[in-house]
């Protein structure tokens, strides 16, 4: 009788849940499964076993049962092949047409019904025989070790047999070369139970014959089934199940393992082998996004590394390696990033193998592969892919100099000539021109200096390549023009000279002759590398080579031309830079310079030698462009004097170079400063062989050969005197040596480009200058030597002109700190700095600059007034008696008058007995100036209507009608007394004078030595009453009424007494 699916699920769910017939529930198992058996039995209409049978007969019969329900289901859930009968539509059955809709429930039911059969049948079977199979293993016989009931064991065999042969025909009904059964049972028992199925087939298909008996025969029908369904089933699941069936207890039998393995080979020889393995070992971090952990890697590197048996290294690795860097070449949305780190850790572990052969097979296939490419333009990959592999390889791996210098040493000319063409290409992708960069900058730093500087001759030698970018980005490699098929040399007409020069190709550091490599660039690549070992060799060696080229007259000029433009640039970038000085490493270039001047007339005889031999291959002479004239028109102009400057320059060849080798001597002189004969003794040498070139008939070598030894010789006696100094050294000259340092690291910083860097240099100095405390807790002058006290002046002078705040505000700082450190002698040199040059034509025609500049250094002495407090009245006669003079100076700017005051002002308020002497001057230079420069309100209303119009016709910009007032903030050069800064400034100080000869009174109860005279009190009190009801400015006229009420409180005091 034909069971629906409906009925299918009812008597599932009889089987596998509590019986729904009886009011009582068993309480145990045995007696559970026994009623859920009786109750299917009755609703499949099948007799139910009889008898006392055992728990493992019950639960061996209900996964059996559960078996025979997933047959059922899957041939009613199956994609159907034929029509059914209309009766059977009327007797509840599905048409074949239609496939039954299953819902989540159902799905479970079948999951559950499929974990019953595999732990109730499968598993226990499993066991029973894997414990019968004898293993080679020590440890698992020992852990087997029992007795072992072998009676059943053919049964038990037989049935497990079954079982797998009926699950294999759910999923492959149509036998080996059919296509994988389209149905929710198939779709679970290959998601979620594949590997529970490929223990049992491998056990019992692939057992050996030596193993195998009548009663246990090995299932050979099951390994074609097998290897079938394996290779319709994505690489990536099958390495899961296959793993997973790695780890069942089953694995303990040699033929299992071997098996797995060599299934699991199979599946990585696939296509999509090697992205099935990332796949199903870095799925969690696919999802999750985190790094892929340590163990995780040495997985995957050690799945891709093993060869499988009967295979041969070289057919294995000439699969998978291109394989794997086809895949490294995807770019970032094709392949997650673990899988990129996954195959990328896998490549650097076969490159760096402990197998010989292993590491030579990776080696040459991953190299053949990336370089081809950059070098041939051949190969399966284009050159951006082979950079994009490379840039995966080397930042997805630990850093390994052997494998950088391995793998980018060959492709670093062509890498080279790519970055410099890309530098120039208007439509290049930055990304990739950056990449580029990165790869040669990582060789340069981590290679050894010899390979480098081999490397880099091959770049200038010519080992490049030439590209081209399309429109699209694509980099290609282009064949070079051969030699004579170059653009000739054309003159120049009108419009390509006007393009020329608006394309900077007459710039002094243009490539005019098209010099390969181009000498500027190549520098600044070499700059880059920031090797000074490496720059300092190829200088001595590129002067060697210009050396040897310039004496063969047969030598190739534009390569002579090449040399002495890479030496020249060498000098000009290198020369300075610390990181990459060719001056920092001099011994080579010592030994180059007593060479040149040991035989400066060999190269002359070399020449001379040369002149009547044959010449071969290019020359000057070919670069000529308009051809030479006869000799007959050359007799003609027999007084010109070509002839003689060709003759001197041949003649004087050598000399040229010999002048070369004594700059190059005082550059490196320069550049070392502790380069003396002590520390290098070949400038013994160097010194003798300069004697005889300071007597030169030559004005400029002799010249130079002069200050050489002069140099030299000031050197020497300078470390002598330094070796002495240590010698004589005593406990307390560490706080000396330590300022020297001190010093020399502020200036240091001071040259750096970067503004917070300059201005740590000036905290350094600052704090260099300041007073610290000795062992008895006073005050002791810095440790500085007073020598440096004029430079550090003057470097807080000159910075405190600079236009940023945060610079000139430090060295106001600084200046302050510098007066509290060394007292009258700085601030002497201050004062003198803000208040000279009252007199003269200057002093009327200052800059904004001199204004800036005496205005931030009287913010410098208000600080020190201010710290000054009671000790102020020493400085007295310091301080006082200019910033009045500067006050008087009516020809001086406002600005300075107005701080002038302001200065003053802050004497009196620091300490008021330092301007006592002065007292009644002060007051009445400020009564007098209130008097002279106060401004009326009505004479400000009325001045503009007072002038006469001048030009009648002029627009209203001539007329001024749209100009603001003029202020002392538009105007800070001006020496316009009217600016009502200047009243209030006047006022204040007036006010503090006021209120200091007050607070004496109260505090001395005597006026006699701060007393203002009563005439000028009665003044003051009239001007202050005056210019409170008239001035124009509402700060002054305030500032006027405040500062009258302080008279009336001094004239009170003095009542008072």
């Amino acid at each position: 009788m034909a069971h629906s699916v409906t009925d299918l699920f009812r008597a599932a769910a009889i089987l596998t849940g509590p019986s729904g017939s009886s009011d009582e529930r068993p309480s145990h198992l045995k007696d559970v499964l026994r009623r859920r058996i009786v109750d299917y039995s009755h609703a499949m209409s099948k007799p139910a076993p009889t008898g006392d049978l055992s728990l493992e007969v019950l639960q061996s019969h209900t996964a059996l049962e559960a078996l025979f329900l997933l047959e059922c289901l899957q041939e009613r859930l199956k994609v159907p092949n034929t029509l059914i009968k209309p009766d059977d539509v009327s007797n509840g059955a599905v048409p074949e047409h239609e496939q039954p809709l299953l819902g989540s429930r159902d799905l479970a039911m079948i999951r559950t019904l499929l974990s019953i059969l595999f732990q109730w049948a499968v598993d226990p079977l499993l066991q029973r025989i894997v414990s019968a199979i004898p293993s080679t293993s020590a440890s698992q016989g020992i852990a087997r070790a029992g007795i072992i009931d072998l009676t059943g064991l053919p049964h038990e065999f037989s049935t497990l047999s079954s079982i797998s042969s009926r699950l294999l025909a759910l999923v492959l009904p149509a036998g080996p070369g059919s296509p994988i059964a389209q149905s929710g049972v198939t779709a679970a028992l290959l998601n979620q139970q594949l590997s529970d199925l490929l223990v049992p087939c491998i056990v019992i298909g692939w057992l050996p014959k030596s193993l195998a008996s009548e009663d246990m025969p090995t299932a050979d029908s099951v390994r074609p089934l097998v290897m079938h369904l394996l290779s319709r089933l994505p690489a990536s699941h099958v390495i899961s199940a296959v793993g997973r069936a790695l780890t069942h207890a089953s694995s303990s039998l040699p033929y299992v393992r071997k098996t797995c393995t060599f299934l699991l080979s199979r599946q990585l020889l696939r296509p999509d082998g090697v992205r099935g393995l990332c796949e199903s070992i870095f799925g969690e971090e696919d999802a999750s996004g985190e790094d892929v952990a340590l163990d995780k890697l040495e997985h995957v590197s050690r799945l891709l590394s093993a060869i499988p048996a009967g295979m041969k290294a070289q057919d294995y690795l000439g699969l998978m390696v291109p394989r794997m860097l086809l895949l490294l070449s995807l770019d970032d949305r094709s392949l997650p990033p673990a899988h990129r780190r996954g195959i990328a850790f896998s490549l650097s572990r076969l490159l760096t193998n402990e197998d010989v052969e292993k590491k030579t097979l990776t080696t040459e296939l991953v190299f053949s592969t990336l370089h081809n490419p950059i070098l041939n333009g051949s190969g399966d990959l284009s050159p951006t892919e082979s950079l994009r592999t490379i840039q995966v390889i080397l930042t997805n791996t630990d850093p390994s100099p052997h494998l950088i210098t391995s793998l980018l040493t060959p492709i670093v000319p062509s890498l080279y000539s790519l970055y410099a063409y890309l530098e120039q290409a208007k439509a290049s992708d930055p990304l990739v021109r950056e990449t580029i960069k990165s790869f040669l900058a990582t060789w340069g730093r981590l290679v050894n200096k010899e390979e480098v500087i081999a490397t880099l001759w091959r770049i200038i030698n010519g080992e490049t390549s030439d590209w081209r970018v399309d429109i699209a980005g694509e980099i290609s490699r282009v064949e070079s023009i051969p030699e004579g098929n170059e653009d000739p040399l054309s003159l120049f007409t009108p419009q390509s000279l006007q393009e020329a020069e608006e394309a900077g190709e007459f710039d002094i550091d243009s490539n005019l002759l098209g010099l390969k490599p181009d000498p500027v660039r190549l520098v600044q690549f070499i700059k880059t590398l920031g090797r000074a070992d490496v720059s300092s060799d190829l200088f001595v060696q590129l002067l060697e080579a210009y050396r040897n080229f310039r004496v063969h007259a047969d030598m190739d000029p534009l390569k002579t031309l090449l040399y002495l433009q890479l030496v020249l640039q060498m000098q000009k970038q290198l020369s300075t830079d610390d990181t990459s000085s060719v001056l920092k490493r001099p011994e080579h270039i010592l030994l180059f310079i007593k060479h040149a001047l040991e035989n400066p007339r060999q190269a002359e005889a070399s020449v001379g030698g040369r002149r009547s031999e044959g010449r071969a291959g290019l020359n000057i002479d070919d670069l000529r462009i308009v051809p030479e004239e006869d000799e007959a028109f050359e007799d003609l102009e027999a007084g010109d004097s070509d002839d003689e400057d060709d003759e001197d320059s041949q003649d004087h060849g050598p000399d040229d170079m010999t002048s070369t080798a004594v700059k190059l001597l005082l550059s490196v002189l320069e550049a070392n400063p502790d380069l003396s004969a002590r520390t290098a003794p070949v400038l013994n040498d160097i010194f003798s062989l300069l004697e005889p070139l300071s007597k030169a008939s030559g004005d400029d070598l002799r010249s130079l050969a002069r200050e050489a030894r002069m140099v030299m010789t000031a050197r020497l006696a300078s470390t002598s005197e330094t070796a002495g100094r240590k010698m004589k050294k005593s406990p307390s000259s560490d706080g000396a040596e330590d300022a020297q340092e001190t010093y020399q690291n502020a200036l240091k910083l001071l040259q750096d480009p970067l503004l917070p860097v300059r201005a740590h240099g000036l905290m350094l100095l600052r704090q260099l200058v300041l007073p610290h405390k000795d062992a008895s807790g006073k005050l002791a002058e810095p440790s500085v030597d007073r020598a440096l006290i004029p430079g550090i002046l003057s470097i807080f002078m000159q910075s405190i002109q600079d236009d940023d705040s945060y610079m000139f505000l430090n060295a106001v700082q600084g200046l302050s700190a510098m007066v509290d450190g060394f007292g009258k002698e700085v601030l002497r040199s201050l004062v003198s700095a803000y208040s000279d040059g009252l007199d003269g034509l200057s002093a009327s025609t200052m800059s904004q600059h001199d204004v800036d500049m005496r205005t931030r250094i009287g913010e410098a002495l208000a600080q020190v007034i201010r710290r000054c407090g009671d000790a102020l009245p020493s400085y007295t006669s310091l301080v006082i008696a200019p910033l009045f003079q500067v006050i008087r100076a009516s020809h001086f700017p406002t600005v300075l008058r107005t701080s002038a005051i302001s200065l003053l002002a802050q004497c009196v308020k620091t300490n008021a007995l330092a301007a006592l002497p002065y007292t009644v001057d002060f007051a009445d230079a400020m009564v007098d100036l209130l008097q002279v420069e106060s401004v009326p309100a009505t004479q400000r209303k009325t001045e503009p209507r007072s002038e006469p119009d001048p030009d009648p016709d002029a627009n209203d910009d001539e007329k001024g009608v749209n100009k603001p007032p003029a202020t002392m903030d538009t105007q800070p050069t001006s020496a316009n007394t009217k600016f009502p800064p200047l009243r209030r400034a006047a006022l204040h100080f007036l006010s503090l004078l006021t209120q200091a000869c007050t607070n004496h009174v109260y505090e001395t109860g005597s006026a006699d030595r701060m007393l203002l005279p009563p005439e000028l009190l009665r003044r003051a009190r009239v001007t202050l009453g005056y210019i409170a009801a008239t001035d124009a400015d509402d700060v002054v006229r305030v500032m006027a009424r405040e500062t009258l009420e302080g008279l009336d409180q001094l004239a009170e005091a003095i009542v008072g007494l």
